[in-house]
């Protein structure tokens, strides 16, 4: 499958269509709304997409911290999962997050995705925990860059 992973902003005219999966896709129990997606994150972060003939196949968003890259809202369409676009999507965050200085990645995983982050060097950090508005179970991770 040919696909490419780009940079948007929230002026772009997929924009929408990243809220959307992320609504929709990546919280399917219902409790997450509009204003949490586009939580104060949103403006200052770099939004990546996966592109198949301008249909968004995943997204995610990536942001700094000082030296701390911080990852959030990855998802990938349910019919793409399991065909690279995850894999495409994670090696442009290390690729950003080492351009951007960052020293050290961080993210939440719920613990049926561990292992697929763990393919890129994230570690457990801490103890588990859950997510109040989703009512998930999730784990912070890291990964030294």
């Amino acid at each position: 499958m040919l696909y490419s992973v780009e940079e948007i902003d929230k002026e772009h005219d997929l924009y929408e269509a990243t809220v959307a999966m992320r609504c929709v896709d990546l919280y399917p129990v219902g409790r997450v709304t509009r204003s949490y997606i586009q939580d104060e994150l949103e403006d200052r972060c770099i939004l990546l997409v996966a592109l198949k003939n301008r249909k968004v196949l995943g997204c995610g968003r990536l942001s700094l911290q000082s030296e701390i890259a911080e990852i959030s809202h990855i998802v990938v369409g349910e019919e793409y999962r399991f065909t690279g676009v995850g894999t495409s999507l994670m090696h442009k965050f290390l690729q950003r997050s080492k351009e951007m200085g960052a020293k050290k990645i961080h993210l939440e995983s719920t613990p049926e995705a561990v292992p697929f982050f763990k393919r890129f060097g994230f570690v457990i950090v801490g103890k588990p925990k859950k997510l109040e508005i989703l009512d998930l179970p999730a784990l912070d991770m890291e990964c030294e860059l």
